[in-house]
């Protein structure tokens, strides 16, 4: 590794600092593939508040003056986003009709999926307004069909798949953690622990990421 691909921390701890790389990182890149769209009066959907999606959540709240509409399964994460100035409602198989009766029948003009379920891709399409933009950055396998002049999907929607960053986005973030403006919600395990760590997160039980220490 070059040193150009090194950042200096300051005065963050490393520990609670490790996620940004990836889970504040690839939020931060799909935001900003879409930041010109995020004006004041426009309305962003968040699907997902585990590990990328709170840190989404918390970008698009320090970096942007949109309404931001996060939807999730679980009720403390839902709290999670309420807490911090969103407008949380449940994911379920009535989320792309509530989000249009809070937009006026109009829809989203964003939706990150953080997921990539099949409900939530159905969702990110059924709630986006023409000539919105989706970006999917969950890799849960969900697609939708896409039917030239007969299809779910509004006219003129810009779909793209976001993953990764740049270097520079990796600054922003860091800067971002360390002026305060978002926070990763770590949970710590010792090395040794590691198999109880990968069982904690495949049934659910992380909120934000979970770090191995030596």
């Amino acid at each position: 590794m070059t040193a150009r691909h090194l950042h200096p921390l300051g005065d963050l701890d490393p520990v609670d600092a490790a996620p940004l790389a990836d889970a504040a990182l690839t939020p931060m890149h799909a935001i900003n593939t879409v930041r010109d769209r995020l004006t004041g009066d426009a309305t962003v959907v968040v699907l997902g508040l585990g590990g990328l999606g709170h840190l989404g959540l918390q970008i698009l709240l320090a970096t942007t003056g949109s309404r931001v509409i996060a939807l999730d399964t679980d009720a403390e994460k839902l709290a999670y986003a309420e807490k911090h100035g969103a407008t949380a409602i449940p994911s379920d198989t009535e989320a792309a009709q509530k989000v249009l009766d809070l937009t006026n029948g109009v829809g989203a003009d964003v939706v990150i999926d953080f997921v990539g379920v099949q409900p939530t891709v159905s969702t990110a399409v059924g709630a986006i307004r023409g000539g919105g933009a989706i970006r999917f950055v969950g890799l849960g396998g969900g697609a939708f069909d896409y039917v030239a002049g007969n299809s779910r999907l509004p006219w003129g929607v810009n779909v793209e798949r976001a993953y990764g960053g740049t270097s520079s986005e990796i600054r922003q973030v860091i800067d971002l953690a360390r002026r305060g403006r978002i926070k990763v919600e770590v949970k710590r395990y010792p090395l040794d622990d590691a198999v109880t760590a990968f069982d904690d997160l495949h049934h659910g039980r992380i909120q934000g990421r979970a770090v191995l220490v030596p």
